[in-house]
């Protein structure tokens, strides 16, 4: 975190993704998803002559980059507008690391509030039919990240890492649904190394699954 002086006030601004949580980043991503592009901009607006376009384009970019001060500050527009441009600047310069490419670190665990959560390995579909059961929720979550919906990353690890002893393939709904709702604080860059190993090991998880399927349905002649 970086210290920032506004206003007679100390604002913390995030200067790593160790910084960000799940859940403000998951609220940053709406605020930026709900503004148009320039492309969706242009055409509302094609009846301007394009210096004026241009001008309102302009406009609307600082109206954004207002909004986002305000986000990661937690100041009011009002209190952003006395700002000077320095200072918003300044803000904005800080968080230059989103704008850039996140290289994952391999991770195998991590941990959370005291405790270790393991990673899955190919091989845990073998371990009973839940597991299968839980690849299936797995596919279902990622059909909804392809959509740009990151709001199920954390039920998504809640699913497949366990803690030391727990058996794969026991579903409790009600430990998922309390663990995915403590992982929204997780900070970004373990959701991050999480998501990619994960990501990496989706098709070895799908095709051992539906494998191990087939052989525990299939009878033997």
């Amino acid at each position: 975190m970086k210290t920032i002086t506004i206003n007679e006030k100390d604002i913390d601004v995030p200067t790593s993704w160790n910084n960000i949580t799940f859940n403000k980043f998951n609220k940053f991503s709406v605020l930026i998803n709900s503004q148009r592009t320039e492309e969706e901009f242009s055409k509302d607006y094609e009846e301007l002559e394009e210096d004026i376009r241009s001008l309102e384009w302009s406009l609307e970019n600082v109206r954004l980059n207002t909004k986002l001060a305000c986000f990661w500050t937690g100041l009011t527009e009002e209190e952003v507008s006395l700002c000077n441009i320095d200072e918003v600047e300044g803000i904005l310069s800080s968080m230059d690391f989103m704008n850039e490419s996140y290289t994952p670190i391999a991770v195998d665990k991590f941990e959370f509030k005291g405790f270790e959560y393991f990673l899955p390995q190919p091989g845990m579909v073998k371990e009973n039919f839940g597991t299968f059961i839980e690849a299936e929720q797995v596919e279902i979550n990622n059909k909804k990240l392809k959509k740009g919906d990151l709001s199920v990353l954390p039920k998504q690890i809640a699913i497949l890492c366990k803690r030391e002893g727990e058996k794969r393939g026991l579903i409790n709904d009600e430990i998922i649904d309390k663990r995915a709702n403590s992982f929204k604080n997780l900070d970004m860059a373990t959701i991050w190394d999480v998501a990619f190993f994960l990501t990496q090991q989706e098709n070895k998880l799908m095709t051992l699954s539906l494998t191990y399927l087939l052989q525990t349905e299939t009878p033997k002649l």
